[in-house]
């Protein structure tokens, strides 16, 4: 469980696609939108998907490597998408839009509805998708290298 050049591939190759994939979103969004730390975020969300979840699973084979990037894929989109949607019903807290807890809790699911359907775009699924079976065989190669 500890440094394997596997986690560390993985954790800098899917932090380096969280970037590219936020910065593939960017043009989707209203113009007034303000991002602020999105594509940061997003880096640190793959590095950590590719130090937990893909590095570990690494040895498995050709085959189970695709698998692992098309789950690593769905897992960066998911968390991406619920913490995204908790800083903006974080943002709209405090400015007063929500008339208690269980309606800013209610909205976040709107907002996650919201930002997936630009997740959803071809743009930006496909990229994350290919991207992410890509690292995970790279992965795999790097594991069968360096053990």
């Amino acid at each position: 469980m500890g440094l394997t050049a596997a986690r560390v591939v993985g954790a800098i190759m899917l932090a380096g696609l969280g970037w590219l994939v936020s910065d593939l979103i960017r043009p989707l969004m209203p113009e007034s939108t303000i991002f602020g730390w999105f594509n940061y975020v997003n880096l640190g969300l793959g590095w950590i998907v590719g130090w937990s979840m893909l590095g570990p699973k690494a040895g498995s084979g050709m085959m189970a490597a695709l698998g692992n990037g098309v789950t690593v894929a769905f897992a960066m989109g998911f968390l991406g998408l619920f913490t995204q949607a908790v800083n903006e019903m974080l943002r709209l807290s405090t400015r007063k839009m929500y008339a208690g807890p269980m309606k800013a809790i209610e909205d976040l699911f709107r907002i996650m509805a919201e930002f997936g359907q630009v997740l959803l775009h071809p743009t930006v699924i496909g990229p994350l998708i290919i991207g992410a079976v890509v690292i995970a065989v790279l992965v795999e190669m790097a594991n069968s290298v360096w053990r």
